[in-house]
């Protein structure tokens, strides 16, 4: 804009563009937001807007009343809008009218539903990188919880990539300075696909920080959310509290509590585990569609399922806690009818902690008022039975003191909001009649005008003994009364001459006047007194936020614990014994998500016993596609469910308490890191060895592949042999055959039936102790479709290759270990007379029934025979 004149408007856009750096100021122009220059620029692409200009400016412009839409895109395309309005009109000492940003919107601090996903928290976190560890702030504002956690010195890092695993932040505040001076704390930073904003030193003050949460508490400590002024949390707590406090511009009173969270109290996963177990995105395509979230999400709120979430991400490590949600889940088994009643009064509420967050940020519109008042009739509807058992759980949510309080907003909430209000602020849809006297008359002025004045001329006829008074009107001297000339001696004193006429006189009165100049103001008047008590309604309501919070936590609680109870009815799963020891006994385990995915009855079930001193090692072989990667991960499922507090899938299991769970499955490259695959396996190994203790759950798969056969064999041998060592419950899956033969004292080894006949084999899917005969791998290659010649060129390289290679006596292994390959693999006799029932079985003709008859007649005999 050098060397050009500018307007006082552009002067005021500049002004305000210079105070919002790095942000798209949406610039209210009457009923647009008006975008100039670079911003133009940006959104006209990002939106797929006309970009025009004026005097050479350029310029784009969104409708206020669509803005919503477009905001969304922007936030998801990574930027921040810093949405700029109209506050005072021109004035007398004013040409242009004043504006001013009254909001910063961004990914973290959104709080409107337009722009978040009901079934998911919406985390904005602060990082701050202190000598010995790492102080993390998180904050999930549309609900108002305020969390904090310190992560220790040792693998930190490692932390807080775990840390944003669980919380899955939408926006990341970090400390400038850290960011450029530390390079590994740099990477883990850019490695999250979200926003990141780094902040000056000031922001991170730890004496800042203090003044920030004193202040808004009213207190001159932070005793009663266990901080003083020289705890580590303050500098990331300060930072995160200002950022929001700055952007939202809003009362920030539904943040009462700064909670402290004590990682010893979780159990522990780590970011590939998270990944690797499928928990709340798949690893297809992201999404929440088969995984552990999905296959226990029975529940009926927004809220419910977003707790549900949480309570997987961070399962409980405290066997108290643990049984207290186990009872509930066992209350709503045994009580089925009490159990349904419950799912339907749910199912009517709405998401009772978002609604009170946008009341008390002044952010609420009709609707929710509605939804707030009809939540809290629920609620009283809900606890008309069993009572006193309710409230035992809501005893933790809301004081007794609040009960009443609420029934009271309930009923001004009730008698002052019209039930069909819909969507934004509608003038005269908002108040119901008969809340307000004045608003009722002002109304009434409005829409029965002529009627007010029919009755008042009806009324000045009877006065005056003058019938034949007319009501008329004109432009130029409003409502009159007309009177015949020959009724002239009738007129009385009050009336006033406006206009002579040759028949007749125009009057008018002060009551005419009056009321002729309300029914031209009653409209301004009633949208201003409703708007009015619209506010009063929203500040009586934000008083009892921190009631509404808790009354919406009881709600997400009963639905997370009423879900789990649902999944496991269903399903027939079954309640675990929880036990303060490091046993692990599970028997006829079910995966959880792929059971459901699969018919009914068709899932094989499994069992494991581990935990004494010469039982904590698993070393399980057998063939590819036999179900070793889905026996893993069901373990691992089943003992996280198990911390969740619910049923899991077995006919029974005693799970002793777990700290950390380790998930080493499968792998992928990340070239955007520069990492291999081996390496990524080799990093996730060392993490397992590094922080695993004997209370923790390892599975690992396949570790040493994807290196030289020697190198992967000797990593695999060596990790096996430290894990017996260091007594961590693990499951280790492996198609080295080889480690069989070497030292396995200390370990359990198990494999997959597989039942072979001449032409074919079938994987029975059953665990077993023992080794594996042969991973079948040319077996599997042909039923992938590998060309018939290329497999007969295979067993013929490894005839002429490795015909010297046995496995101590076992059968032939198809693979890059076995000797005496033949073209058709060897076959347990064993298992020819199963093989030759199911090929000759009459399946089409067989009922359900029947054919589940049938595999556990098969079933019964595997077992004699082995």
């Amino acid at each position: 804009m050098e060397g050009k004149t500018t307007t006082p408007m552009m002067e005021q856009y500049l002004e305000l563009k210079q105070a919002h750096q790095g942000e798209v100021l949406f610039f209210r122009l009457g009923d647009f937001y008006e975008m100039f220059m670079d911003d133009a620029k940006e959104v006209s692409r990002l939106l797929n807007l006309t970009l025009t200009a004026r005097n050479g400016v350029p310029m784009c412009g969104i409708p206020y009343h669509a803005s919503k839409n477009y905001i969304k895109r922007l936030l998801d395309a990574g930027k921040k809008i810093a949405v700029c309005e109209q506050v005072e009109m021109p004035g007398a000492n004013r040409t242009i009218a004043r504006r001013e940003v009254v909001q910063t919107i961004t990914p973290g601090t959104v709080i409107e539903d337009e722009f978040l996903d009901a079934a998911t928290n919406n985390h904005i976190i602060s990082v701050f990188l202190a000598k010995d560890e790492i102080a993390c702030a998180y904050c999930e504002l549309s609900s108002g919880v305020f969390s904090m956690v310190l992560l220790p010195l040792e693998d930190r890092f490692d932390s807080l990539r775990a840390l944003f695993g669980e919380l899955l932040p939408r926006e990341i505040l970090v400390h400038e300075e850290d960011y450029f001076s530390n390079q590994q704390y740099a990477q883990v930073i850019d490695q999250q696909e979200v926003m990141k904003t780094r902040l000056p030193s000031w922001y991170f003050a730890k004496s800042q920080g203090f003044s920030q949460l004193t202040g808004h508490v009213g207190t001159v400590g932070l005793k009663q959310f266990g901080l003083s002024p020289e705890d580590t949390e303050l500098h990331a707590c300060g930072a995160l509290f200002r950022y929001i406090l700055e952007t939202s511009k809003a009362s920030l009173s539904h943040i009462d509590t700064f909670r402290k969270v004590d990682r010893e109290k979780t159990l522990l996963i780590d970011e590939s585990t998270r990944r690797n177990l499928e928990l709340l995105t798949n690893l297809q395509e992201g999404s929440s569609a088969r995984t552990l979230f999905s296959s226990m999400d029975k529940t009926c709120t927004s809220g419910g399922a977003r707790l549900l979430k949480s309570w997987i991400a961070s399962p409980l490590a405290t066997r108290e806690d643990i049984l207290r949600r186990q009872d509930w889940v066992t209350w709503f088994i045994t009580e089925s009818t009490e159990h349904q009643r419950i799912r339907t009064l749910l199912g009517g509420t709405r998401d009772l902690s978002r609604l009170a967050t946008r009341v008390a940020m002044h952010r609420a519109n009709p609707q929710d008022l509605v939804a707030i008042q009809q939540s809290i009739a629920t609620f009283f509807e809900l606890t008309e039975r069993n009572a006193d058992y309710y409230r035992t759980l809501l005893g933790e949510h809301l004081r007794d003191s609040a009960m009443s309080d609420l029934v009271s907003l309930m009923e001004t909430l009730l008698a002052a909001i019209r039930e069909d209000c819909q969507g934004p602020y509608n003038p005269g849809r908002v108040i119901r009649p008969g809340y307000n006297t004045e608003l009722d008359r002002l109304r009434g002025l409005t829409n029965h005008g002529a009627r007010n004045l029919e009755a008042y001329v009806n009324r000045i006829k009877e006065d005056t003994a003058i019938p034949t008074i007319k009501l008329s009107q004109n432009r130029i001297i409003g409502h009159y009364l007309e009177v015949p000339k020959a009724h002239g001696n009738k007129v009385p004193t009050w009336f006033y001459r406006k206009q002579t006429l040759v028949h007749a006189e125009r009057y008018t009165t002060d009551e005419l006047v009056e009321l002729e100049q309300e029914i031209l103001a009653s409209g301004d008047k009633a949208e201003t007194l409703e708007r009015e008590l619209f506010e009063q309604l929203i500040s009586r309501t934000a008083e009892h936020t921190s009631s509404l919070l808790s009354l919406g936590q009881f709600f997400s609680t009963l639905d997370c614990l009423q879900s789990l109870a649902q999944v496991a009815r269903i399903h027939q799963y079954c309640k675990p014994e929880v036990a303060d020891d490091t046993l692990l006994v599970i028997e006829n385990g079910r995966h959880p998500v792929v059971e459901q995915n699969m018919g009914k009855g068709q899932f094989v079930a499994n069992g494991l016993s581990m935990g004494a001193d010469d039982e904590r090692f698993c070393l399980i072989t057998g063939p590819n596609m036999a179900g070793k990667s889905t026996y893993l991960r069901q373990n691992a499922l089943i003992v996280l469910l198990a911390h969740i507090g619910s049923y899991v899938p077995a006919s029974s299991a005693r799970i002793g308490l777990t700290d950390k769970l380790f998930c080493r499955v499968g792998a992928s490259d990340n070239l955007a890191r520069g990492e291999s695959t081996f390496l990524i396996e080799m990093q996730e190994a060392a993490f397992i060895l590094r922080t695993a203790t004997p209370r923790s759950l390892a599975i690992m798969d396949e570790i040493g592949r994807g290196t030289s056969t020697q190198d992967g064999m000797s990593i695999a041998y060596a990790v096996m042999r430290s894990m017996v060592e260091m007594g961590v419950k693990t499951l280790f899956a492996t198609h080295y055959h080889e480690l069989t033969m070497l030292d396995t004292s200390g370990m359990q080894l198990l494999t997959l039936a597989v039942a072979e006949s001449k032409r074919n084999i079938i994987f029975l899917r059953k665990i077993q102790p023992g080794v594996a005969d042969s991973s079948y791998g040319l077996h599997v290659a042909k039923m992938a479709g590998i060309p018939t010649a290329v497999i007969r060129s295979a067993a013929q390289f490894q005839k002429q290759h490795f015909a010297d290679y046995s496995l101590a006596g076992n059968s032939m292994q198809l693979d890059l270990f076995t000797g005496n390959v033949s073209e058709e693999p060897q076959h347990d006799s064993r298992y020819e007379g199963l093989v030759e029932q199911i090929r000759h079985y009459a399946l089409d003709n067989s009922t359900p029934l029947e054919a589940m008859q049938f595999l556990a007649g098969l079933q019964e005999e595997i077992t004699r025979t082995d």
